[in-house]
């Protein structure tokens, strides 16, 4: 192992041979493996930051003279190791809460648009039930108007109409058919 590292150290990696390249390459990579996949625990994550660190490596030993090797090359790969799942996990912070966030704004749209058109099919609603009202004799419309918009009991009604409780109770289900069934007739015109 420490054969192959001195030719890293001491000589431009590119103008190795292929098949010693690969050397290296392996010699270093069992070397950090178990190490770095610890850290990650995903083995497609170890492979990447193994290769990029031996890159780095190799970046770095050109330029200065590099001491205890297999120390320093653990501390190179273990510290960008570190970083990257640094980066990833800030990254899965920020695309979580983007997330929670897009969530959160669809759903108040959602509920804008749902309730806009609970608005407006409430208001269709009311509109062809005053027609359907309109629609009506107007002995059964009065009943109506007194029980469900005046608020009257069956006994008031009576009293104001002259009849008695059960004849304002068998006229209020009269009225309730008939404006039930001129409403589904306005509500399926349109």
């Amino acid at each position: 192992m420490v054969r192959e590292w001195f030719y890293l150290f001491h000589n431009d990696f590119d103008e190795l041979e292929a098949e010693l390249q690969e050397i290296i390459y392996h010699s270093y990579r069992r070397l950090v493996f178990k190490d770095i996949f610890y850290l990650t625990g995903d083995h497609a994550l170890t492979e990447d930051i193994i290769q990029e660190a031996f890159s780095k490596i190799i970046s770095i030993s050109r330029k200065q003279k590099v001491t205890h090797t297999a120390a320093w090359i653990r501390q190179v790969t273990r510290n960008l190791a570190l970083n990257v799942m640094k980066k990833n996990k800030k990254e899965l912070q920020l695309s979580s809460t983007s997330l929670a966030k897009k969530i959160e704004d669809n759903m108040e749209l959602a509920m804008q648009q749902i309730s806009v058109a609970n608005e407006v099919e409430n208001n269709i609603r009311n509109e062809s039930l005053q027609q359907a009202i309109v629609k009506l004799n107007p002995h059964y419309r009065n009943v109506i108007t007194l029980f469900y918009i005046n608020e009257l009991s069956y006994k008031e009604i009576a009293v104001i109409l002259g009849l008695s409780e059960n004849a304002v109770t068998q006229k209020l289900e009269r009225a309730r058919k008939k404006l039930l069934h001129q409403f589904q007739q306005i509500w399926k015109d349109q």
